[in-house]
Protein backbone atom coordinates (compact mmCIF):
# COMPACT_ATOMS: atom_id res chain seq x y z
CA UNK A 1 0.00 0.00 0.00
CA UNK A 2 1.21 3.60 -0.99
CA UNK A 3 0.55 5.76 2.05
CA UNK A 4 0.03 9.80 1.98
CA UNK A 5 3.12 9.94 3.69
CA UNK A 6 6.56 8.20 5.03
CA UNK A 7 4.89 7.03 8.35
CA UNK A 8 6.31 8.28 11.13
CA UNK A 9 6.45 5.48 14.53
CA UNK A 10 7.45 6.26 17.61
CA UNK A 11 9.03 3.22 19.88
CA UNK A 12 9.15 3.82 23.66
CA UNK A 13 11.25 1.13 24.73
CA UNK A 14 13.68 1.35 27.93
CA UNK A 15 16.06 -2.06 27.30
CA UNK A 16 18.20 0.32 24.51
CA UNK A 17 19.12 -3.18 22.54
CA UNK A 18 15.54 -3.97 22.27
CA UNK A 19 14.45 -0.13 21.19
CA UNK A 20 17.55 -0.58 18.77
CA UNK A 21 16.84 -3.46 16.93
CA UNK A 22 13.46 -2.47 16.35
CA UNK A 23 14.61 0.82 15.11
CA UNK A 24 16.82 -1.01 12.34
CA UNK A 25 13.07 -3.45 11.51
CA UNK A 26 11.24 -0.52 11.41
CA UNK A 27 14.06 1.71 9.50
CA UNK A 28 14.82 -0.67 6.74
CA UNK A 29 10.97 -0.78 6.31
CA UNK A 30 10.62 2.18 4.94
CA UNK A 31 9.57 3.95 8.37
CA UNK A 32 10.57 7.10 10.26
CA UNK A 33 11.44 5.98 13.51
CA UNK A 34 12.61 7.85 16.94
CA UNK A 35 13.12 5.93 20.22
CA UNK A 36 12.08 6.93 23.90
CA UNK A 37 13.67 5.41 26.64
CA UNK A 38 10.69 6.22 29.30
CA UNK A 39 7.77 7.19 29.74
CA UNK A 40 7.80 11.18 29.59
CA UNK A 41 10.58 11.37 26.86
CA UNK A 42 7.90 9.05 25.22
CA UNK A 43 5.14 11.81 26.61
CA UNK A 44 7.01 14.99 25.86
CA UNK A 45 7.88 13.05 22.42
CA UNK A 46 4.17 12.94 20.96
CA UNK A 47 3.01 16.36 22.74
CA UNK A 48 6.62 18.12 20.53
CA UNK A 49 5.32 16.39 17.66
CA UNK A 50 1.76 16.77 17.39
CA UNK A 51 2.11 20.75 18.67
CA UNK A 52 0.93 23.36 16.32
CA UNK A 53 3.20 25.10 14.30
CA UNK A 54 3.88 29.40 14.19
CA UNK A 55 0.92 29.37 11.45
CA UNK A 56 -1.10 27.59 13.45
CA UNK A 57 -1.70 24.43 11.39
CA UNK A 58 -1.58 20.91 13.83
CA UNK A 59 1.56 18.98 13.85
CA UNK A 60 1.37 16.09 11.73
CA UNK A 61 2.48 13.76 14.77
CA UNK A 62 3.39 10.17 14.85
CA UNK A 63 1.05 7.77 12.96
CA UNK A 64 1.40 4.78 15.47
CA UNK A 65 3.09 4.32 19.24
CA UNK A 66 4.86 1.13 19.81
CA UNK A 67 4.71 1.05 23.82
CA UNK A 68 6.27 -1.01 26.06
CA UNK A 69 4.03 -1.93 29.02
CA UNK A 70 6.66 -1.35 32.01
CA UNK A 71 8.56 2.04 31.03
CA UNK A 72 10.86 3.70 33.70
CA UNK A 73 9.44 7.27 35.66
CA UNK A 74 5.76 7.03 34.00
CA UNK A 75 4.66 3.52 32.81
CA UNK A 76 3.53 2.52 29.68
CA UNK A 77 -0.10 1.64 31.37
CA UNK A 78 -0.46 5.53 32.57
CA UNK A 79 1.17 6.59 28.99
CA UNK A 80 -1.84 4.79 27.15
CA UNK A 81 -3.88 6.42 29.72
CA UNK A 82 -3.16 9.99 28.71
CA UNK A 83 -2.29 9.20 25.32
CA UNK A 84 -5.96 7.52 24.73
CA UNK A 85 -7.12 10.72 27.30
CA UNK A 86 -6.33 13.67 25.09
CA UNK A 87 -8.50 14.34 22.06
CA UNK A 88 -5.73 15.42 19.77
CA UNK A 89 -4.43 11.94 20.51
CA UNK A 90 -6.67 9.35 21.23
CA UNK A 91 -6.87 8.09 17.73
CA UNK A 92 -3.45 7.18 17.60
CA UNK A 93 -2.98 3.78 17.01
CA UNK A 94 -0.35 2.16 20.09
CA UNK A 95 0.87 -1.55 20.37
CA UNK A 96 1.77 -2.17 23.37
CA UNK A 97 4.39 -4.52 24.15
CA UNK A 98 4.07 -7.19 27.12
CA UNK A 99 6.11 -10.45 28.57
CA UNK A 100 4.58 -13.33 28.01
CA UNK A 101 1.03 -14.55 30.59
CA UNK A 102 0.32 -10.95 31.34
CA UNK A 103 -3.04 -10.98 30.27
CA UNK A 104 -3.88 -9.27 33.47
CA UNK A 105 -1.59 -5.77 32.10
CA UNK A 106 -3.42 -6.68 28.77
CA UNK A 107 -6.74 -6.68 30.01
CA UNK A 108 -5.92 -3.05 31.31
CA UNK A 109 -4.25 -1.79 28.17
CA UNK A 110 -7.87 -3.13 26.68
CA UNK A 111 -9.56 -0.95 29.06
CA UNK A 112 -7.37 2.08 28.31
CA UNK A 113 -8.17 2.36 25.09
CA UNK A 114 -4.81 -0.20 23.44
CA UNK A 115 -4.88 -1.10 19.92
CA UNK A 116 -2.62 -4.08 19.69
CA UNK A 117 -0.37 -6.12 21.22
CA UNK A 118 3.32 -7.54 20.54
CA UNK A 119 4.88 -10.23 22.84
CA UNK A 120 8.25 -10.48 23.55
CA UNK A 121 10.22 -11.97 22.10
CA UNK A 122 9.77 -10.42 18.93
CA UNK A 123 8.71 -12.18 15.78
CA UNK A 124 9.56 -9.58 13.74
CA UNK A 125 7.37 -10.96 10.68
CA UNK A 126 4.54 -10.12 12.90
CA UNK A 127 5.56 -6.49 14.40
CA UNK A 128 5.95 -5.56 10.39
CA UNK A 129 2.31 -7.47 10.01
CA UNK A 130 0.53 -5.50 13.03
CA UNK A 131 1.78 -2.32 12.02
CA UNK A 132 0.89 -2.24 8.47
CA UNK A 133 -2.23 -3.05 9.15
CA UNK A 134 -2.38 -0.46 11.45
CA UNK A 135 -1.28 1.97 9.33
CA UNK A 136 -3.58 1.25 6.63
CA UNK A 137 -6.28 1.40 9.09
CA UNK A 138 -4.91 4.90 10.38
CA UNK A 139 -4.95 6.53 6.83
CA UNK A 140 -7.88 4.78 5.81
CA UNK A 141 -9.74 6.63 8.95
CA UNK A 142 -7.58 10.22 8.07
CA UNK A 143 -8.95 10.31 4.80
CA UNK A 144 -12.77 8.50 5.61
CA UNK A 145 -15.19 10.99 4.77
CA UNK A 146 -17.97 8.59 4.07
CA UNK A 147 -20.57 6.97 5.48
CA UNK A 148 -19.03 3.72 7.59
CA UNK A 149 -17.34 6.92 9.36
CA UNK A 150 -20.02 8.62 10.09
CA UNK A 151 -21.79 5.65 11.50
CA UNK A 152 -18.84 4.87 13.83
CA UNK A 153 -19.22 8.34 15.19
CA UNK A 154 -22.82 7.86 15.63
CA UNK A 155 -22.41 4.87 17.78
CA UNK A 156 -19.84 6.42 19.79
CA UNK A 157 -22.41 9.42 20.21
CA UNK A 158 -24.74 6.99 20.96
CA UNK A 159 -22.55 5.89 23.98
CA UNK A 160 -21.42 9.56 24.93
CA UNK A 161 -25.08 10.19 26.03
CA UNK A 162 -25.05 7.80 29.17
CA UNK A 163 -22.19 8.57 31.21
CA UNK A 164 -22.85 4.51 32.65
CA UNK A 165 -21.99 3.20 29.50
CA UNK A 166 -19.22 5.65 28.38
CA UNK A 167 -16.41 3.00 27.21
CA UNK A 168 -18.58 0.26 26.62
CA UNK A 169 -18.08 -0.52 23.15
CA UNK A 170 -14.43 -0.35 22.83
CA UNK A 171 -13.90 -2.37 25.88
CA UNK A 172 -16.52 -5.05 24.41
CA UNK A 173 -14.76 -4.81 21.14
CA UNK A 174 -11.63 -5.86 21.99
CA UNK A 175 -12.47 -8.67 24.94
CA UNK A 176 -14.35 -9.87 21.80
CA UNK A 177 -10.92 -10.09 19.20
CA UNK A 178 -9.07 -11.78 22.28
CA UNK A 179 -11.86 -14.47 22.60
CA UNK A 180 -12.03 -14.61 18.91
CA UNK A 181 -8.15 -15.46 18.54
CA UNK A 182 -8.29 -17.77 21.55
CA UNK A 183 -10.69 -19.63 19.18
CA UNK A 184 -8.42 -19.15 16.39
CA UNK A 185 -10.72 -17.54 14.44
CA UNK A 186 -9.75 -16.05 10.93
CA UNK A 187 -9.20 -12.76 10.28
CA UNK A 188 -12.86 -12.00 8.70
CA UNK A 189 -14.61 -13.48 11.99
CA UNK A 190 -11.76 -11.10 14.34
CA UNK A 191 -12.73 -8.02 12.11
CA UNK A 192 -16.27 -8.90 12.36
CA UNK A 193 -15.83 -9.07 16.13
CA UNK A 194 -13.77 -5.45 16.32
CA UNK A 195 -16.40 -3.57 14.29
CA UNK A 196 -19.40 -5.85 15.87
CA UNK A 197 -18.37 -4.54 19.11
CA UNK A 198 -18.60 -0.69 18.43
CA UNK A 199 -21.47 -0.92 16.43
CA UNK A 200 -23.59 -3.65 18.43
CA UNK A 201 -25.69 -1.22 20.34
CA UNK A 202 -25.92 1.85 17.51
CA UNK A 203 -29.97 0.26 16.80
CA UNK A 204 -29.90 2.37 19.94
CA UNK A 205 -30.83 5.02 18.09
CA UNK A 206 -34.35 4.41 17.15
CA UNK A 207 -34.73 3.79 20.85
CA UNK A 208 -36.54 6.59 23.07
CA UNK A 209 -34.28 7.92 26.12
CA UNK A 210 -36.77 7.71 28.21
CA UNK A 211 -36.86 4.04 27.93
CA UNK A 212 -32.70 3.53 27.32
CA UNK A 213 -32.28 5.65 30.32
CA UNK A 214 -34.66 4.93 32.83
CA UNK A 215 -33.18 4.16 35.97
CA UNK A 216 -34.79 0.82 36.85
CA UNK A 217 -36.39 -2.34 35.57
CA UNK A 218 -38.28 -2.08 31.94
CA UNK A 219 -42.14 -2.68 31.91
CA UNK A 220 -43.19 -5.35 29.04
CA UNK A 221 -43.90 -2.69 26.58
CA UNK A 222 -40.78 -1.15 27.26
CA UNK A 223 -38.94 -4.31 27.23
CA UNK A 224 -40.50 -4.58 23.44
CA UNK A 225 -38.97 -1.62 22.28
CA UNK A 226 -35.10 -1.86 23.47
CA UNK A 227 -35.78 -5.80 21.63
CA UNK A 228 -36.11 -3.62 18.41
CA UNK A 229 -32.86 -2.20 18.76
CA UNK A 230 -30.74 -5.02 17.27
CA UNK A 231 -32.71 -4.87 14.13
CA UNK A 232 -32.67 -1.15 13.48
CA UNK A 233 -28.56 -1.22 13.76
CA UNK A 234 -28.41 -4.46 11.29
CA UNK A 235 -30.92 -2.15 8.67
CA UNK A 236 -28.45 1.00 9.24
CA UNK A 237 -25.16 -1.07 8.39
CA UNK A 238 -26.78 -3.19 5.97
CA UNK A 239 -25.84 -1.59 2.92
CA UNK A 240 -22.47 -0.61 3.50
CA UNK A 241 -20.09 -3.43 1.82
CA UNK A 242 -17.41 -2.96 4.49
CA UNK A 243 -18.75 -3.58 7.48
CA UNK A 244 -21.38 -6.36 6.40
CA UNK A 245 -19.29 -9.16 7.90
CA UNK A 246 -20.63 -7.32 11.35
CA UNK A 247 -23.99 -7.23 10.66
CA UNK A 248 -24.68 -11.27 12.69
CA UNK A 249 -23.06 -9.58 15.50
CA UNK A 250 -25.12 -6.78 15.45
CA UNK A 251 -28.52 -8.39 14.64
CA UNK A 252 -27.58 -11.94 16.83
CA UNK A 253 -26.11 -10.32 20.05
CA UNK A 254 -29.05 -10.86 22.06
CA UNK A 255 -30.02 -14.25 20.63
CA UNK A 256 -29.44 -17.62 23.15
CA UNK A 257 -28.82 -20.90 22.25
CA UNK A 258 -32.40 -22.33 23.60
CA UNK A 259 -34.21 -19.75 21.44
CA UNK A 260 -35.43 -17.77 23.41
CA UNK A 261 -33.09 -14.61 22.59
CA UNK A 262 -34.19 -11.38 20.34
CA UNK A 263 -34.88 -10.26 18.05
CA UNK A 264 -35.24 -13.80 15.76
CA UNK A 265 -35.30 -16.46 18.63
CA UNK A 266 -32.36 -18.11 17.03
CA UNK A 267 -31.20 -21.65 19.06
CA UNK A 268 -28.35 -23.87 18.88
CA UNK A 269 -25.97 -23.61 15.49
CA UNK A 270 -28.39 -21.14 13.96
CA UNK A 271 -26.64 -18.48 16.10
CA UNK A 272 -23.58 -17.34 14.62
CA UNK A 273 -20.08 -18.10 16.78
CA UNK A 274 -19.13 -14.26 16.39
CA UNK A 275 -22.83 -13.36 17.65
CA UNK A 276 -22.15 -16.27 20.54
CA UNK A 277 -18.72 -14.65 22.11
CA UNK A 278 -20.37 -11.16 21.70
CA UNK A 279 -23.46 -12.05 23.64
CA UNK A 280 -20.94 -13.19 26.44
CA UNK A 281 -18.84 -10.39 26.20
CA UNK A 282 -21.21 -8.10 25.97
CA UNK A 283 -23.32 -9.25 29.44
CA UNK A 284 -20.29 -9.42 31.27
CA UNK A 285 -19.42 -5.80 30.84
CA UNK A 286 -22.89 -4.86 31.54
CA UNK A 287 -22.89 -6.74 34.92
CA UNK A 288 -19.31 -5.29 36.19
CA UNK A 289 -20.11 -1.98 35.17
CA UNK A 290 -22.13 0.67 37.21
CA UNK A 291 -25.78 1.56 36.62
CA UNK A 292 -28.32 4.51 37.82
CA UNK A 293 -30.00 1.06 39.28
CA UNK A 294 -27.18 -0.99 41.01
CA UNK A 295 -23.33 -0.47 41.56
CA UNK A 296 -20.93 -2.82 39.48
CA UNK A 297 -20.58 -6.39 40.36
CA UNK A 298 -17.38 -8.18 41.29
CA UNK A 299 -16.00 -9.69 38.27
CA UNK A 300 -16.08 -13.11 39.74
CA UNK A 301 -19.79 -12.90 40.64
CA UNK A 302 -20.48 -11.97 36.99
CA UNK A 303 -18.70 -15.16 35.95
CA UNK A 304 -20.99 -17.16 38.13
CA UNK A 305 -23.84 -15.61 36.71
CA UNK A 306 -22.86 -16.55 33.34
CA UNK A 307 -21.78 -20.20 34.17
CA UNK A 308 -25.62 -20.63 35.77
CA UNK A 309 -27.13 -18.88 32.43
CA UNK A 310 -24.88 -21.27 30.75
CA UNK A 311 -26.14 -24.22 32.56
CA UNK A 312 -29.90 -23.33 31.59
CA UNK A 313 -28.79 -23.35 28.26
CA UNK A 314 -28.28 -19.41 26.83
CA UNK A 315 -24.62 -19.55 26.38
CA UNK A 316 -21.66 -21.25 24.74
CA UNK A 317 -20.25 -23.16 27.01
CA UNK A 318 -16.74 -23.72 25.18
CA UNK A 319 -16.61 -19.93 24.22
CA UNK A 320 -17.58 -19.07 28.33
CA UNK A 321 -14.69 -21.18 29.39
CA UNK A 322 -12.29 -19.28 26.50
CA UNK A 323 -13.46 -16.24 27.84
CA UNK A 324 -13.26 -16.83 31.63
CA UNK A 325 -10.02 -18.17 31.25
CA UNK A 326 -9.13 -14.55 29.57
CA UNK A 327 -10.91 -12.48 32.21
CA UNK A 328 -9.48 -14.49 35.41
CA UNK A 329 -6.62 -12.50 36.32
CA UNK A 330 -8.50 -9.87 36.99
CA UNK A 331 -11.36 -10.88 38.79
Amino acid sequence: MIFPHTPRILVAEDEKDSANVLKEILSTSGYVVDVAYDGEETLAKITAASAPSPSGQNGAGYDILILDIFMPRVSGSEVLKIVKGDPRTRLLPVIMVTGLGEDKDKLEAIDAGCDDFLTKPFNFAELLARVRSLLKMKFALDSLDSAENVIFSLARAIEAKDAYTQGHTERVSQLAVLVGERLKLGAEDTDALFKGGILHDIGKIGVPDGVLNKPGRLDPDEFKIIQTHPDIGARICGKLNSIKNAIPVIRYHHEKLDGTGYPDGLAGAAVPVTARIMAIVDVYDALTSTRPYRPAMPKARALSILNEESDRGWWDKEILVEFADIVNPMA
